[in-house]
């Protein structure tokens, strides 16, 4: 994403459009309605098309509906740390872009009328318009006069999705393995080095164990993700579907056994990491293999970031991780090539998939 994008969609759009929303500032909020639910959970076109942008994108994709009176602007200049994606719904809403202060911000910031300077494109956006722009992008909008309102809706992602990010997510778990294995990385720090105000010496120090880290990289495999692998499947949409959403919580089809042929679904919805075991202390932990997946996820709990959101998935020995990149890896294989050792364990882990509604028998 680098650059905006303006173009028009043939798109219909009904009265009940003013229904969804809710958004902050100058935006109408029904008054029954609570301004943190998601107006995804009203409108099933919306969940939908986020539950298919997240597929896509494989990061957290959120939504506002923002419904402005005329001749009134809701926000001064200011740029998100989210990739923007805008479509009109109803009247019409004068844009303004400006090149970004700070490209592909990971933050939320205003700036100020006479740091911006003249707009870079400027530009009024009606019903079944569709507009883009990257992270940083510095915007304003207003709704012209002599109109009712204008509605819009803003999807987003991209948020805290950098490769900044991924190495933060993932550098403790190099460290956490490194430190088992290299003595250098378990010796104490010198006296006092926290009391040190000179830090040339300890950034020479910090330069070899991080080279040692990057040649320890090369030749991994499996990257133990902390967080981030587990933070979108738990606060994601479940799939998209109409009905009781049985087929996502309740197995179907014959019981896999060892005869079978099995094939991976809802992949697009799972993730698998290798994490050390919670179970264990510190000093004996273990690898394991944990599958996460957003079957069984809340629409109204999307993005919320509650403490009480609960994650779905599974675990195994670190020992069945090829069998599993077998079945992530094919459209189809028969139970009995997983490279596992016993029948037993290869019977045990397709049923454990297939109870979670992560595996078909074909």
């Amino acid at each position: 994403f680098s650059s905006p994008l303006s173009l028009s969609l043939s798109l219909t759009c009904s009265s009940s459009c003013s229904d969804i929303f809710f958004t902050s500032s100058s935006t109408h909020i029904p008054p029954s309605l609570p301004p943190s639910l998601p107006p995804s959970l009203f409108k099933d076109e919306l969940w939908r098309i986020q539950e298919k942008l997240e597929c896509y994108f494989g990061s957290l994709v959120g939504s506002n509906v923002y419904i402005t009176p005329a001749g009134s602007q809701g926000l001064p200049p200011h740029y998100d740390d989210v990739e923007v994606f805008i479509l009109q719904l109803e009247g019409e809403k004068h844009w303004r872009l400006y090149h970004p202060t700070v490209p592909l911000a990971r933050e939320y910031s205003v700036e100020s009328e006479d740091r911006i300077g003249r707009p870079a494109h400027e530009f009024t956006l009606k019903p079944g318009d569709f507009l883009y722009f990257p992270r940083g992008t510095i915007h304003q909008a207003d709704t012209p006069p002599g109109l009712a309102h204008s509605t819009h809706v803003t999807i987003s992602t991209y948020q805290n999705n950098s490769w900044g990010d991924f190495l933060l997510d993932t550098i403790s778990g190099l460290v956490f393995d490194t430190a088992k294995e290299d003595l250098e990385f378990r010796a104490g720090i010198p006296r006092q080095l926290l009391l040190q105000v000179d830090a040339t010496a300890v950034a020479t120090r910090l330069s070899a164990f991080l080279r040692t880290l990057a040649d320890r990289l090369e030749g991994t495999k499996e990257l133990l993700s902390a967080d981030m692998k587990k933070d979108f499947v738990m606060n994601r949409l479940p799939p998209y579907c109409m009905g009781d959403r049985a087929e996502l919580s309740v197995p179907g089809g014959p019981l896999p056994r060892l005869d079978s042929t099995v094939r991976l679904q809802f992949k697009d919805h799972t993730v698998l990491t290798v994490g050390p075991d919670q179970d264990q202390s510190d000093e004996t932990q273990e690898k394991m293999v944990y599958i996460y997946h957003s079957l069984k996820n809340r629409r109204e709990t999307h993005m919320m970031g509650n403490e009480d959101t609960e994650s779905h998935g599974l675990r195994f020995p670190l020992s069945h991780l090829d069998a599993l990149k077998q079945i992530w890896g094919h459209s189809a294989i028969p139970v009995k090539d997983l490279r596992l050792t016993t029948n037993e364990e290869k019977e045990n882990l397709v049923l454990s998939l297939w109870t979670e509604c992560l595996i078909q028998v074909l």
